[in-house]
């Protein structure tokens, strides 16, 4: 996926919303130029409504998100490279205890830009991953 060269981000369509704001559907996705992994998402009808996200296998190398085969019709992905996977990231007050929500991954459709949240078991995908681990 590539940035546009304007500053108003790659426009992403999630047709049935994310989780708590199923009436959203339209999302600019911002990569900032010095803030790998992080990424940002805002709704466009709604621009108080923003999301930090991040891509989760620089974390975990091993995250894979199973789709449900109504998801991957709905996604219409048609080759793994297809797929853009992000979670979103929650940064408190102290950002050393960040985490990231393995178990409601943005699954998007580079191609068409079409994405959907998916509802992964919290006992297999933990809730809050850390960002950086803890000595």
């Amino acid at each position: 996926m590539t940035t546009p060269a304007s500053d108003e981000g790659i426009l992403l369509s999630f047709p049935r919303g994310l989780l708590g704001f199923p009436h959203l559907t339209a999302y600019r996705l911002f990569e900032p130029a010095d803030g790998y992994p992080l990424k940002f998402l805002q709704a466009v009808d709604q621009p108080s409504v923003s999301f930090v996200c991040m891509d989760p296998v620089g974390l975990k190398p091993d995250y894979a998100v199973p789709l449900a085969d109504a998801d991957a019709e709905a996604l219409a992905i048609e080759a793994p490279s297809e797929a853009l996977v992000l979670t979103l990231v929650v940064i408190p007050a102290d950002p050393r205890h960040m985490t990231t929500n393995l178990a409601g991954p943005l699954v998007i459709n580079t191609r068409t830009r079409v994405g959907l949240q998916v509802a992964l078991p919290g006992d297999r995908f933990p809730l809050k991953f850390p960002v950086f681990p803890q000595a």
